[in-house]
């Protein structure tokens, strides 16, 4: 318990002191080495890489649980208010492993989950963070006083089992599992369309049925519904985690042995990076909301912390290029990386990607410092509905350009290393 306190105590400094920093901010970590890399090399780096991240997940998503817990025992708004920031916290490590989605191409036969296991990070991630919700599946909505599994007279008890066997029932909207059902209960409804303001979920919601200060029906099983959801995405995050630790990767029918072992190791790096690029994040995340001028589209979309998910997608991306990982107690996990191995044959298309990201960050992190402004922040939301010629606006849809453009690059690279096309999916989010 001590070393766990400790662990979220440095994670909360860090991230007061820092602003949210990451590995590729730093030009040295974006340098070529100089020194020959190999494709065992670039392997063994990006699994210890993964298992950073996880861990910090787990960790991050600890301390969110804890917080739960604590508002729980006695709701109030100021315990709300630091769940909400314990979740914010959890994000940021967590979107930096949606790299690992793409992985179907060299799971597909493994048989990974005979013993129990899962199968894939895709097929485990439809479980930890899928998205787009509806809400009306979970709780109340404007106009649904009686909408969910929350609200079901006589309802089942409710537990992770439960909420697992109802996770995509009649639909794969009705998600009842993850970081986003986490996320509507603590925030509810944002009713503000692209206006400032996230939802307002009263902390009387999580009162007790008896107390007399339950502010809606069922508060007794909203309240279970939150504590049931953080224990199951603990679960999986552990799960996860012990799947890429140093003995799973010497263990078969782990996904870190599975990856180590497959002779496709370079290839899933590379086309996860290009399908979260172009496909993933300028397309689903970012553009389908600006250019159908959308809120609902954006991905976190009741808590307004959209600007810091597809930051950190994007930071995720550059760590998979330059090989290293900050972690959230601000320590570098780093070694050979795709990009030296690029780089000890093409000095060229190593360039073309480093320059490409560069100019991506800049845009990026134009509509980060937007949300993260202390006074009169300007979420994600907000830039949808800006005018085409805001500063933000701009940048977001520029960024989107860069990330399709990458394609070119990502072109190149693939008749570089004469590679075949992957089958890749992310059904997952």
């Amino acid at each position: 318990m001590l070393k766990k306190n400790l662990i979220i105590t440095v994670m909360l400094t860090f991230f007061c002191s820092t602003a949210f920093a990451a590995f590729a901010d730093k030009v040295e970590h974006r340098t070529a080495s100089s020194t020959q890399v190999s494709e065992s090399e670039v392997k063994a780096n990006y699994v210890k890489m993964a298992y950073a991240a996880y861990e910090d997940s787990l960790n991050s998503v600890l301390h969110l649980q804890s917080n739960i817990e604590k508002l729980l025992a006695n709701p109030n708004e100021q315990q709300l208010l630091r769940t909400k920031a314990a979740y914010k916290l959890a994000r940021i490590p967590y979107q930096q492993t949606e790299i690992m989605r793409w992985d179907t191409d060299i799971t597909i036969t493994a048989g990974l989950d005979k013993d129990g296991g899962p199968a894939s990070v895709d097929q485990w991630e439809g479980q930890v963070n899928a998205w787009p919700l509806d809400e009306q599946a979970i709780d109340y909505v404007q106009g649904n006083p009686n909408a969910g599994i929350i609200n079901k007279n006589n309802g089942p008890a409710i537990n992770s089992d439960y909420l697992i066997a109802q996770n995509g029932a009649g639909g794969e909207a009705n998600v009842t599992t993850g970081f986003h059902a986490i996320e509507f209960l603590l925030w509810g409804q944002d009713l503000n369309g692209t206006n400032a303001g996230a939802g307002q979920r009263n902390v009387n919601d999580f009162q007790t049925d008896l107390s007399g200060k339950c502010s809606v029906n069922n508060c007794d099983r909203r309240r279970a519904y939150l504590q049931a959801a953080s224990q199951l995405l603990v679960a999986d995050l552990q799960e996860m985690r012990d799947q890429w630790s140093a003995t799973a990767s010497t263990q078969q029918g782990t996904l870190a042995y599975n990856f180590l072992a497959s002779s496709d190791g370079i290839r899933y790096i590379l086309f996860a990076m290009k399908s979260m690029a172009t496909d993933e994040l300028a397309s689903a995340r970012m553009n389908e909301g600006l250019d159908g001028l959308d809120p609902e589209q954006e991905h976190d979309c009741f808590s307004d912390l959209s600007h810091v998910a597809i930051y950190y997608n994007f930071q995720a991306i550059r760590n998979a290029f330059y090989g290293g990982y900050q972690t959230t107690a601000g320590q570098y996990i780093s070694g050979a990386s795709l990009g030296d191995y690029i780089h000890q044959q093409s000095p060229a298309i190593f360039k073309q990607f480093d320059d490409q990201f560069n100019n991506i960050e800049k845009n990026m992190k134009i509509v980060f410092d937007a949300g993260e402004r202390i006074n009169n922040p300007i979420r994600f939301d907000q830039i949808i509905g800006q005018a085409k010629t805001a500063p933000q606006r701009t940048a977001a849809f520029n960024a989107v350009y860069q990330l399709v453009d990458l394609q070119f690059a990502f072109n190149d690279l693939q008749a570089l290393f004469s590679l075949p096309a992957l089958i890749i999916s992310g059904d997952g989010d």
